[in-house]
């Protein structure tokens, strides 16, 4: 008969969880900050009435970066762990 290590499935599945949610948060405050400075150029009735954009800080376009490239690095590292060709 097969014994799993349950413990051992437990910790697999908190980490992935986690390293999951860390990526998608990285992600989508990259986003946030490179679409800072965006006014809400909507009428009353929903439509687009202006494509002007404001400027955008100079810090929110470095940190959306680095947000972008932490989660870059994040997903590569983990297809360097999972593809064995690679090590």
């Amino acid at each position: 008969m097969i014994s799993i290590d349950w413990g051992a499935f437990g910790l697999v599945f908190i980490i992935s969880f986690a390293a999951a949610v860390v990526i998608v948060v990285f992600y989508a405050l990259g986003l946030r900050l490179l679409a800072t400075g965006s006014p809400d150029d909507t009428g009353e009735d929903g439509h687009v009435v202006g494509s002007a954009r404001g400027a955008r800080p100079a810090a929110a376009t470095a940190g959306g970066y680095v947000c972008l490239a932490i989660g870059v690095a994040a997903v590569l590292y983990s297809l360097y762990l999972i593809i064995p060709q690679f090590h």
